[in-house]
């Protein structure tokens, strides 16, 4: 059996909904990856960027042994909310794929005697774009909710990756695109209109067209602003010392992609 086969089936068996390989070399030229260093000032919640004790260095700076990637999705459907409620010291969610990947990098190397590298979550601190990964791994494609969207979970997944110190097939792209003849649900249920004109940053770089909201149609400031109201809100309705906050899924439920074939 081909050990890439063998490292995704080891994966899947520890928990993983989706697993697959991309290459490191497509990875550091995929559209995430070019963009951002483009981009200059873009904080918000969920980047770490604007750092001062981040070297300047480390951004995109992997150990050249890096051949592949291990990419693996855990779903998050609508009817398990629990699993992407942030409690102060991360998601349930998160710490599963943690765990799977845990177990996943000391079996491969055990039994198949490859090496690995775990990988930080941040790409600030020496992660990948996790959704470009994804996508070159055949999982799917980029929505034009600027989320990751797949044939069996739709956007309702979250993605963990691990570094593989040697060269195998990459498992994708797929040809996938539901987003084509789809009427943007995602775009009208979104509470702030993020999605509704081109974010202004975008005005002004050259980008691929799969990144991000396909067309530029996303303002990750605008997104912000909706999740620092969920950060508000619980800490109105908090019970005991740490909050529990439940952020705006409002795009991912609304994606009729993958309902049908998961029962999202």
């Amino acid at each position: 059996m081909a050990i890439g086969k063998r490292i995704i089936e080891t994966a899947m068996e520890n928990g993983a909904t989706l697993a697959g390989i991309a290459s490191m070399d497509a990875i550091k030229v995929s559209a995430s990856h070019t963009i951002y260093t483009k981009m200059g000032d873009y904080t918000g919640i969920g980047t770490v960027k604007g750092d001062d004790t981040l070297p300047d260095t480390q951004l995109f700076t992997w150990p050249d042994s890096v051949k592949s990637v291990l990419v693996i999705g855990l779903s998050h459907p609508e009817n398990k909310p629990e699993l992407d409620w942030w409690d102060g010291r991360g998601t349930p969610g998160n710490r599963i794929l943690i765990d799977i990947i845990k177990r996943t990098s000391q079996q491969i190397e055990n039994s198949l005697n490859v090496k690995t590298r775990k990988i930080h979550y941040y790409v600030e601190k020496g992660g990948v774009f996790l959704k470009d990964a994804a996508v070159l791994a055949g999982f799917g494609c980029i929505g034009k909710n600027n989320m990751l969207i797949t044939p069996s979970t739709g956007p309702r997944i979250r993605l963990r990756a691990l570094l593989l110190e040697d060269e195998f097939h990459s498992t994708g792209p797929i040809a996938f695109d539901p987003c084509a003849d789809c009427k943007v649900y995602c775009r009208r249920v979104c509470p702030e209109n993020a999605m509704d004109e081109k974010a202004p940053i975008f005005k002004t770089i050259e980008f691929s067209e799969r990144l991000p909201g396909r067309d530029g149609t996303y303002n990750r400031e605008i997104c912000n602003v909706r999740m620092e109201k969920d950060v508000t809100e619980s800490k109105k309705n908090k019970v005991g010392k740490q909050p529990t906050i439940k952020y705006c899924r409002k795009c991912e439920f609304v994606c009729p992609a993958g309902k049908k074939a998961g029962g999202q």
